[in-house]
């Protein structure tokens, strides 16, 4: 069981806020992934049992659940901080607790940020990230060195009520963010705490089969065709940099009817070649690019996304960035040192 840096006092002040809560609210990040859903929702369960009678308890993402976790134990309460403005400043306005799970930072909730930074209730974090930014919250509950935050939430909920408050439905919630974060524990799984929280998990009859299946094996035809054209024309392979990178306009993604959703978990893709150390995609957005980076071995990409603005962990890391799309592959060019290099021709090499 991880115990590391939690706080006794911190734990006990958080367990009181709960309990005198009369209405609370739970964020996480823009374009939720399955640690986001996973902790939001495994959190808002135990919080439901712990609370006392009538408090209201309200999870939030800021551009909603994505498709591909609507099947979460009550995903079907998440509000969709971009389409229910109106809803969302009304629990915030009413909130005396708001619990950050899965961000580092504010600014991760995009269009949310700086109303949840001018809101005059207690702000708490649990978060698994670099960096958090301390002077935005009042408790910070924070563990860069295990997987996931679900695996975080797991742990601190245990410190703080034992089990009383686990079941069935909250395993599954924290055990898909476990899952995904690690890549199907392929990485960022070091600690022996994450298999631990794995065989907690279990415990409650969750059945890791089936949750596999539906955060894996759920494409549409338009995804797996768009998988396609992705590696046949998109990927880039830079052998001597052991670098691999794939890039996607707006009217890449317009002619297959796909979105960020539908891209997760293909920058991976990029470190199937037993070669290749290094792997990045980005992807156009209106206004802003979204880089992923992913990596083996020794490289840390966090660095390298810290110096696009973003962050993460040192095997799989991430930015937004606000400069054109043709800008910021040439930085991202730039930062794997493949910027006057030559990609493989696949015509020749065949």
């Amino acid at each position: 069981m991880y115990t590391k840096g939690f706080d006794i006092q911190d734990i006990a002040t958080f367990g009181q806020w709960i309990a005198e809560g009369q209405n609370m609210l739970l964020v996480s990040h823009m374009n939720a992934d399955g640690d986001a859903c996973g902790s939001l929702l495994g959190m808002t369960l135990m919080m439901d049992r712990a609370a006392r009678e009538g408090c209201r308890i309200t999870p939030v993402l800021p551009n909603g659940c994505p498709k591909n976790f609507v099947w979460l134990p009550s995903a079907d309460r998440i509000v969709n901080g971009e389409k229910e403005r109106e809803e969302w400043r009304k629990r915030l306005e009413e909130a005396d607790l708001a619990v950050c799970v899965d961000l580092n930072t504010p600014s991760r909730t995009d269009m949310l940020a700086e109303e949840l930074r001018a809101a005059q209730c207690r702000k708490v974090l649990i978060d698994h990230h670099h960096n958090p930014d301390r002077k935005e919250f009042d408790l910070i509950f924070s563990a860069p060195e295990i997987s996931s935050t679900c695996e975080l939430v797991l742990w601190l909920t245990k410190a703080m009520w034992e089990e009383r408050f686990m079941n069935r439905d909250v395993a599954t919630c924290l055990y898909t963010g476990l899952n995904t974060d690690t890549g199907g524990f392929a990485f960022s799984c070091e600690q022996p705490s994450c298999f631990e929280a794995a065989a907690e998990l279990v415990k409650y009859d969750i059945h890791p089969a089936e949750i596999h299946n539906r955060i894996v094996n759920t494409f549409s035809v338009d995804r797996m065709r768009f998988y396609g054209f992705a590696l046949n024309e998109r990927l880039r392979i830079y052998p001597a940099q052991r670098v691999a990178l794939m890039a996607f306009s707006l009217r890449d993604q317009e002619r297959f009817g796909v979105n960020g959703e539908d891209m997760e978990g293909l920058v991976n893709y990029t470190l199937m070649m037993k070669e290749m150390e290094v792997g990045a995609l980005l992807r156009e957005e209106r206004g802003r690019t979204k880089v992923s980076l992913r990596a083996k071995y020794g490289v840390d990409v966090n660095l390298m996304a810290q110096k696009l603005g973003g962050g993460g962990h040192t095997k799989a890391a991430g930015a937004t960035c606000t400069m054109s799309f043709e800008k910021t592959l040439e930085e991202v060019e730039r930062l794997l040192g493949i910027a006057d290099v030559e990609p493989l021709h696949w015509e020749t090499e065949r």
